[in-house]
């Protein structure tokens, strides 16, 4: 409770005031100072609870305002879209093409693998770091100059070392588009140089960031300021410098990568983490790509949060099993499952396992099942679901070995048999004589009664 205080004081009592002593009257003035600031204290202190009890509302940022041809925010591990513009629109994406060139590279070349340079790559023109024919680098030094320094040299050479040329390559490159599900992207070449069929799009784009972000050795090297190579001919030039103007300069940027043509304008795509929760934004053809890539990403850690709705090992789900020694298996998330949610929505988030049965043989840990989260008629996450224990098949009936007995009652049997055949045979081969006797009988009794007048 508030405590208020209020000082009545009327001509009259200032009149007796003014006659009393020197010292009763600076005693009056002491006893108000020290009621005013009880007063005062009185009322923070009842204040305090108050407030607790009814904190202060959220407060949404509005959308982004971008003029970026193309843009999109997602979150990295679930790929869901918290925010676009234009997000399926194609445009050319110049340098950050060399995020897929990146991915293929190091699955397909180990860190220490010794790259010689092609004349490809020595008469790659625009950005590049300046390879002569035969000269060598580890492919550990020329992943960073391809993501820092953006060196288009970089990625033919890259190309070569993965598929022998560039058109195969690039093969490789539509390949893993459409295995991600990139419906709107095809690659010309393995560095982003101006080509007639070379485009993206923001989503798709963003899918590809986030794939490369899952590679270790390409996460290390975006979130560099700069880094020292080694060569083995131009050693003058062994520096490579980090050309996002995003890493370094915002609260969690960790990469990724930039890049510039003509026709592509500027183009970033961004990775920020905060509190082990990442972000991925793109903008394409951007007069001011810096400046939007971190209002779109104050806008997204501000709006949304992440949450874990399920534990590793949570069981969420009981299948019945068909053909097992068990009748029913448990199915489990094998990692915790975390959402993204908007911090101003109020709907629950439900999560729906698939129906079905589940045949055995059933082994643990193997994937039995899909389920997902939703809020509302949002998709939230969707997570594989595994089996809680193994249900082996029933085992199989094993031949019964016959006894001495057996055998003797099986010789019987047979014998038996054998004899009523024989019988059989001979009882009805007698019957059919018996018969053809008969009928020869009956016969010749008709041919005698014919005959009689004749020869009488």
């Amino acid at each position: 409770m508030a405590h208020t205080v209020i000082l009545r004081m009327t001509s009259g009592d200032l009149a007796i005031k003014s006659r009393q002593p020197c010292a009763s009257w600076l005693t009056n003035i002491f006893l108000v100072i020290v009621t005013i600031i009880f007063a005062s204290t009185a009322n923070s202190i009842a204040a305090a609870p108050a407030n607790s009890l009814h904190p202060r509302p959220f407060v949404p940022l509005p959308p982004p305002e971008v003029k970026s041809r193309g843009a999109i925010l997602i979150d990295a591990e679930t790929g869901r879209v918290l925010w676009a513009h234009n997000p399926n629109r194609e445009l050319p994406m110049a340098s950050t093409t060399k995020l897929m060139t990146a991915i293929l590279f190091c699955e397909h070349v180990s860190p220490d693998t010794i790259i010689v340079a092609g004349a490809d790559a020595a008469n790659t023109h625009e950005c590049s770091m300046h390879l002569k024919v035969g000269e060598k680098v580890t492919a550990h030094d020329l992943l960073r100059a391809m993501l820092l320094r953006s060196a288009n040299d970089s990625a033919v050479a890259a190309a070569d070392a993965v598929a022998g040329s560039v058109p195969q390559f690039v093969k490789l490159m539509n390949i893993r588009a459409r295995q991600m599900g990139c419906t709107r992207t095809h690659f010309a070449n393995p560095n982003g140089l101006p080509a007639p069929d070379h485009y993206t799009t923001a989503h798709d784009l963003a899918i590809i960031a986030a794939a490369a972000m899952r590679v270790p050795r390409i996460r290390n090297v975006v979130r560099l300021l700069r880094a020292r190579i080694h060569r083995s001919i131009d050693k003058q030039d062994e520096i490579m410098v980090n050309h996002t103007h995003f890493v370094g300069h915002f609260p969690g940027a960790d990469g990724v990568k930039t890049g510039w043509t003509d026709a592509a304008g500027h183009c970033l795509v961004g990775s920020d983490t905060r509190g082990g929760w990442e972000l991925i934004s793109v903008v394409l053809h951007s007069p001011n790509f810096v400046k939007e890539t971190e209002s779109i990403m104050d806008y997204g850690f501000h709006n949304f949060e992440r949450k874990e709705l399920l534990p590793a090992g949570a069981t969420v789900a009981t299948y019945h099993v068909a053909g097992g020694t068990a009748s029913t298996v448990s199915a489990i998330v094998t990692r915790p499952l975390y959402v993204v949610v908007p911090r101003a929505a109020r709907a629950p988030v439900r999560f729906y396992a698939q129906p079905g049965v589940v045949q055995a043989p059933v082994t643990a840990g193997k994937f039995i099942a899909v389920g997902e989260a939703m809020q509302g008629g949002t998709d939230l996450a969707t997570v594989s679901l595994a089996a809680a224990s193994t249900v082996d098949l029933p085992p199989t009936s094993s031949p019964v070995r016959p006894t001495m007995s057996d055998a003797i009652r099986l010789l019987l049997t047979s014998a038996l048999v054998l004899v009523s055949l024989v019988y059989g045979i001979r009882i009805t081969s007698a019957a059919q004589s018996a018969r053809r006797r008969r009928r020869g009988i009956e016969a010749g009794l008709r041919s005698d009664d014919r005959a009689g007048p004749r020869y009488r």
